[in-house]
């Protein structure tokens, strides 16, 4: 822990915190927002990841066993990432969305395993476990040290999670935002008025596949590799964990509960133990996230910072309420 430099290792966590952050936002759309839940995060996660490296990584050779390397400039990567991910979220979202609840619940979590399994087995267009690595970094020429290259990339990645956090909080409040959760308070309501609920769930659900692929474009260039036991579902409960935490239907509070999150796991880092309880140490991770939930949920059962309704519930005089009736409305917890 001497050589330890801290400068470093805090860029590391902030960079992790934005990356899972973008994936916090991107699941409170669909779950938060629009009430569907959805336990295949990872699923995305990695078609995002993979169409990156896949059309970014360098031609393969005779020795390769993948077929698939177009070697295009990273912009075009930070463009396919994305665009896959969506299409696989349309493909997943179109017959899976017709179901609700639990069923709804457990077909995307089969769609994301069954992914990883044609992944990992898959040479000819993963290389199958041994996938690759030494991935290219955007903009890395441009510096000399590795160490100011990851305060840039930290940088990066925020700016990345800025940008997306303006765009969904928009949507959040303008009309697109108000119809998923008219549908998500009452289907039958929002079906009587004319929306088109199934087309409103598909686009959420296309969206917010769409803002996981940016998450893994970063992830994979962060990490500088890629193997299929990187897109475990442990990834997908962490993202849940964080926006619980945080607060579903709250983009803030998704940001929050990551941070907390994230921290606490990555701080774990610093207990030492002797080789005998390594295995515990290696436990601690899920044990923060646990400790960490069973509090929130005692004492904030809707997380840190709750969603926000432009209604006010409480019982207030007629004339007052006359008042407020040609004032604007008044947020309220």
């Amino acid at each position: 822990m001497g050589n330890l430099n801290l400068g470093l290792f805090i860029s590391g966590i902030v960079t992790i915190i934005a990356i899972y952050g973008i994936l916090a936002l991107s699941l409170n759309l669909k779950f938060g927002v629009a009430g569907l839940i959805d336990l295949g995060v990872v699923g995305y996660f990695a078609v995002g990841a993979y169409a990156f490296v896949l059309t970014t990584a360098p031609p393969p050779s005779e020795l390769s066993h993948y077929s698939i390397g177009l070697g295009m400039p990273l912009w075009v990567g930070f463009i396919a990432a994305p665009v896959a991910a969506g299409l696989f979220s349309f493909l997943v979202g179109l017959p899976a969305l017709r179901l609700s609840g639990e069923y709804l619940a457990i077909a995307t979590y089969a769609a994301a395993e069954v992914l990883r399994a044609v992944f990992t087995n898959e040479d000819w267009l993963t290389n199958g476990v041994v996938g690759f690595n030494n991935l290219r970094q955007p903009f890395r020429g441009a510096f000399a040290s590795g160490d100011v290259y990851q305060y840039f990339f930290m940088a990066l990645s925020l700016a990345v999670l800025f940008i997306l956090f303006l765009i969904l909080s928009r949507l959040h409040w303008g009309p697109f935002g108000r119809a998923l959760r008219a549908i998500r308070e009452n289907e039958q309501v929002a079906l009587s008025v004319g929306k088109n609920v199934t087309k409103l769930r598909i686009k959420a659900f296309v969206l917010g596949g769409a803002v996981s692929g940016f998450a893994a474009a970063l992830y994979v260039s962060f990490a500088t590799l890629i193997v299929p036991t990187m897109f475990v579902s442990e990834v997908t409960w962490t993202v849940w964990i964080a926006l619980v935490i945080g607060g579903t239907g709250n983009y803030v509070g998704a940001l929050v509960g990551t941070a907390v999150l994230v921290t606490a796991q990555e701080l774990t880092r610093f207990f030492q133990a002797s080789a005998d309880l390594a295995s515990v140490l290696a436990a601690s991770r899920l044990i923060a996230m646990g400790l960490i939930l069973i509090v929130i949920i005692r004492f904030r059962p809707r997380g840190i910072l709750p969603e926000r309704h432009y209604v006010d519930t409480k019982a207030v005089p007629v004339a007052e309420s006359t008042a407020q009736a040609v004032s604007p409305k008044r947020v309220v917890e």
